[in-house]
């Protein structure tokens, strides 16, 4: 176990547009997706490079909403489909040459077509997005190559393998940690050896929790590679009941080289998280459900902040006011699926709502 003590040429028909951050899209937004197409003409090739990043954003969306057990089964984006569910799109970036045109675009979703055509196939599906988890990768090589750990500065593969990931645009955002003059990164033994800091930093990278994840080189023969890795979860209020990710135990992962070891580390562990998140957040709508729950707030700022945030709590259909004072209301919550799914979407919307001598409570969720 670690010890941590430490071509072709083309020319531009335009400027790359400035991309939004993605953990800020909406959830049936899908960004980045690559277009290519070749044509007597470019202005031939536009069209169908366009036509058919539609398409995979489409595959994409679904992809990213449903489980993975259900993606053998997800409707193919035909065109009369795609005319009905697109609601839009820009592009990022595009270039051309004489019969070639390529680039990338944003494609924007409409919400109620999508949920309808899932429903109609009878997948279910989530549409609650995690805080984002921040991720930090800490390697150390094998003994023999005197290396310790490192996390930020060095050789670090188990980062790079995190990188390469970096970019996917799913429900749980992975977030690994910028360094700015503002926030600068502190080495690892301070991270971890100061009260309160590994907190502080979780909440200057605008993350929910944190996964320290150690790998450690083990063996390394010829095409058989041996990692230990071994994560550890924390966040200003870390509760397994509304955290994106599950708890993991330490894994070994085996494989030919580190490059493709740790590769096939981060694929397992993107993929688990995937459907942990989805397991516990998905919509059943075979199981329409309703329940009390007393809410209570300070003053009126704090109740019309919890009214627009329980409006855009994914499960609920709607929820009535009971009764009310200048304290605390009682409300009808009206959702799909069970209770359980329905604490980790309230709190991804600022909301803490638990149970306490059989009665339902909610709440602002406090810093």
């Amino acid at each position: 176990m670690i010890g941590v003590s430490a071509v072709m040429p083309v020319a531009y028909a335009q400027q790359p547009a400035a991309r939004p951050e993605i953990r800020q899209l909406p959830v049936f937004t899908v960004a980045g997706v690559p277009v290519d197409a070749s044509a007597d003409s470019a202005a031939n090739a536009r069209p169908v490079a366009l036509q058919e990043g539609q398409r995979r954003a489409f595959i994409q969306l679904l992809r990213r909403l449903t489980i993975y057990a259900d993606h053998g089964r997800l409707p193919q984006p035909t065109e009369a489909l795609l005319n009905e569910a697109v609601a839009g799109f820009e592009i990022d970036e595009e270039r051309t040459s004489a019969t070639r045109y390529l680039g990338r675009i944003t494609v924007r979703f409409r919400p109620e077509a999508i949920r309808n055509l899932l429903q109609a196939e009878k997948l279910t599906y989530s549409e609650v997005r995690a805080k984002p988890v921040l991720l930090i990768p800490v390697w150390q090589g094998s003994s023999a190559s005197g290396q310790g750990a490192v996390l930020w500065s060095g050789e670090n593969p188990w980062r790079e393998s995190w990188k390469r990931r970096a970019d996917i645009q799913a429900l749980v955002p992975l977030l690994l940690p910028e360094d700015s003059a503002a926030n600068p990164l502190p080495p690892l033994d301070r991270l971890l050896g100061e009260t309160g800091r590994l907190r502080s930093f979780i909440e200057a990278q605008n993350a929910g929790e944190a996964l320290l994840i150690a790998a450690t080189l083990v063996s390394q023969d010829d095409g058989n590679v041996r990692i230990e890795i071994y994560p550890s979860q924390s966040g200003p209020a870390w509760d397994a009941n509304t955290a994106a990710l599950e708890k993991l135990e330490p894994f070994i992962a085996v494989g030919r080289d580190v490059e493709s070891t740790l590769n096939g580390a981060v694929d397992g562990l993107v993929l688990r998280f995937d459907n942990h998140w989805k397991g516990i957040t998905r919509l059943d709508f075979d199981h329409p459900s309703s329940l009390s729950a007393a809410a209570s707030f300070a003053n009126l700022a704090e109740w019309v902040k919890l009214r627009e945030q329980l409006a855009a709590v994914a499960p609920i259909r709607r929820f009535d006011v009971l009764r009310m004072s200048h304290r605390d209301a009682q409300l009808q919550i009206d959702f799909f699926g069970a209770a359980e799914q329905l604490i980790p979407a309230m709190a991804q919307r600022g909301l803490d709502m638990r149970q306490r001598d059989g009665f339902w409570e909610l709440g602002l969720r406090k810093p």
